[in-house]
This record gives C-alpha cells, sequence and structure tokens, in this order.
C-alpha cells in the first residue's frame, strides 16, 4: 500500500488518494515535486507561503511585523543586556546563553526549568487524585496528596476526607455529630 504524499510521514494513504488520514484535510504546495504542507497562498514556508524579512539582503521569515527578530525595531522586541549581543532578551533582560532562563528549584539539579520551575525530570505529577470508597450514610474517601519534601522530591501521602451527604440534615442526631466533628477539624 503506499504511504502518504508528505515528507517524512510513513502512514499509509486512504484508498484512492495520495494522503492519509492525518493529511487528508491539509492542501499540497502548488510547486512541482515539493511534498510540503501548504502554509498560505497555495505555498509551502519554503516556497514564500511565508513573508521574508523586508531588511535588504536577509533571506529569514519574518517573526514580529515585516521583520525577523534580528532586524525588527528594537522598541518591539528586548535585547539581552550583555555587551556585543544581540539575542532577544528573556528574563532579567538577557538571553538565553548569558542567564536568561530559570533553573530547576530541585536542590543540585542544574537543568533549565520547563514547567512550574521544574525541568521535565522533577515536575510534580499532575493535579492529584481521588479515590472513593463505596458511598454510606457519610461519604468517607482517600485523597491521595503530594507534597514536596525538603531534598524537593515528591512524596505521595493520603489524607481521610469525610463530608456529609444529604441524609445528615439540619435536626437530625447525626448531623448535631457532624457539627462536632467539624469543630474538632476546625481546631486541627
Amino acid at each position: 500500500m503506499p504511504t502518504c504524499f508528505f515528507n517524512g510521514c510513513k502512514n499509509a494513504s486512504v484508498a484512492d488518494t495520495i494522503k492519509c488520514l492525518f493529511h487528508s484535510h491539509r492542501g499540497c504546495c502548488l510547486v512541482q515535486d515539493c511534498h510540503n504542507q501548504v502554509y498560505a497562498r497555495n505555498l509551502c514556508v519554503r516556497h514564500g507561503g511565508k513573508r521574508q524579512c523586508a531588511f535588504d539582503g536577509c533571506q529569514l521569515n519574518s517573526r514580529v511585523g515585516a521583520f525577523c527578530t534580528r532586524h525588527s525595531p528594537s522598541e518591539t522586541v528586548r535585547r539581552c543586556s550583555e555587551g556585543g549581543c544581540s539575542s532577544q532578551a528573556h528574563l532579567r533582560g538577557k538571553c538565553f546563553r548569558h542567564g536568561g532562563s530559570r533553573l530547576c528549584k530541585a536542590d543540585g539539579c542544574a537543568t533549565y526549568a520547563r514547567n512550574r520551575g521544574f525541568c521535565a525530570r522533577h515536575t510534580p505529577p499532575p493535579s492529584s487524585s481521588l479515590k472513593e470508597e463505596p458511598s454510606s450514610p457519610s461519604s468517607v474517601s482517600n485523597v491521595d496528596v503530594w507534597t514536596l519534601d525538603d531534598d524537593h522530591h515528591w512524596m505521595q501521602q493520603a489524607l481521610l476526607t469525610i463530608e456529609p451527604t444529604m441524609e445528615a440534615l439540619p435536626g437530625s442526631e447525626s448531623w448535631r455529630g457532624w457539627s462536632e466533628i467539624n469543630t474538632l477539624l476546625a481546631d486541627v
């Protein structure tokens, strides 16, 4: 079975077409023998689908208005404050090479932070999971809580939560028990 028309795609093409299911709604560049996807004006980026920098002699694609990041007006893009560096500033007025990035919050880790202040290795797991036990007059559930210890490693701790149900209404004996529990929990 023939493969998809586009560069780098190894998927099988859909019956009676030259494209796979993933690329079925994407256009092909108009330039003959070009196997790239359309970016704009029925052309891929390489063949003029994206505008080039308006600065004379520059062959880079425009990013900020009509110019690339190297030739854009200085008020549009902040530049690195280090002498002789024309790179774009990211943090504290410096580019990535000159300290304009953050390191991972984990102690001893020299990797750059990518997500919530941590590198990929130390990024905390997604939001905590909730495991409920079978319902009873009171809903009791175990909640997994992830905490960061002194060495910046994530630890899982299980907490027990107690929640009133519709059966425990004001004026009933069970409601008075719940108010006592809530008072005790408030003191903790």
